[in-house]
């Protein structure tokens, strides 16, 4: 009961600190004509197409995506400093990551993270994203092509999970774990935000069954500013569960709440078993 009274403390708080109006400058918010009681990042899907940074929210992770980015409840790796920093805490020594994918046309996503455990408590995490959109064609407003340019967006990342022994007992178990995150875009124009991530998992024991769930707060934080306006970043919360109905079967579920577009919900499930004595196959879905 404390840690859902305290996930919805911060998306409360999270939510009232990122609900700027649409064309909101650095003296104020300004609303909309018309409409001075509508915010434009309201949680629904009046909010599409109005933040920047969206390239935090792109999933990274094979498994965490074959989840259907069902995951907060489960990540367990390195990866952890994208989908939950609390994951952090159950790296047993140490994890890396990296990933590179190819989108369509000239597109491409990398990135790379990796932790050490440093006593019995914590883990420690560092990280990078990295995406090329590739060269467009720049013009002026008469239509003219006037040369190329090619926007990049650069994001560095650290992170701390930790078990926290004062909520956890015999039947439970709870980390909790932040992250602080840059972001650099250089498009035509360039500019800088900043943001953090905080999360939680616990681990209940009944018999010979666990469940775990979870909550992270993503992208809470300052956003870019290209000209007049600072930008909004993409925050968004998740509750996440999971459970193994039996050893090799795990079922997980987020509920999502984006800043910028109404909630929805995502379910996961894997089916793992052993080939040799260190490896391990998997069938996932979501």
């Amino acid at each position: 009961m404390r840690l859902l009274l305290a996930a919805w403390l911060l998306l409360g708080l999270a939510g009232r600190a990122s609900a700027d109006c649409l064309g909101g400058t650095d003296d104020g918010p300004e609303c909309i004509p018309g409409e001075p009681e509508r915010r434009f990042n309201d949680f629904s899907t009046r909010g599409i197409g109005t933040t920047s940074g969206d390239f935090l929210t792109t999933d990274i992770g094979a498994r965490g995506m074959a989840l259907g980015g069902a995951y907060s409840a489960v990540t367990d790796d390195a990866y952890s400093i994208y989908w939950n920093p609390a994951g952090l805490a159950r790296i047993p020594r140490f994890s890396a990551a990296f990933q590179y994918t190819r989108y369509v046309e000239d597109i491409n996503y990398q990135s790379g993270s990796a932790a050490w455990r440093l006593n019995d408590a914590g883990v420690i995490a560092a990280g990078f994203r990295y995406r090329d959109i590739g060269e467009i064609t720049h013009t002026d407003l008469g239509g003219n092509t006037v040369g190329q340019f090619r926007p990049r967006d650069y994001i560095g990342e650290v992170a701390w999970g930790q078990k926290v022994f004062d909520l956890s007992d015999g039947d439970l178990d709870v980390s909790m774990g932040v992250s602080g995150k840059w972001l650099h875009q250089d498009y035509l124009l360039h500019a800088d935000s900043f943001s953090g991530d905080i999360g939680i998992q616990s681990r209940f024991y009944t018999g010979r069954r666990s469940y775990d769930f979870a909550f992270v707060a993503q992208n809470m934080g300052v956003g870019p500013k290209f000209d007049q306006i600072r930008d909004t970043l993409p925050f968004r919360a998740k509750f996440g569960g999971a459970f193994r109905p039996w050893a090799p079967l795990l079922l997980s579920m987020d509920w999502i709440i984006p800043v910028n577009n109404v909630m929805h919900g995502a379910l996961g499930a894997e089916y793992t078993w052993t080939v040799a004595r260190n490896m391990k196959a998997a069938l996932r879905g979501g």
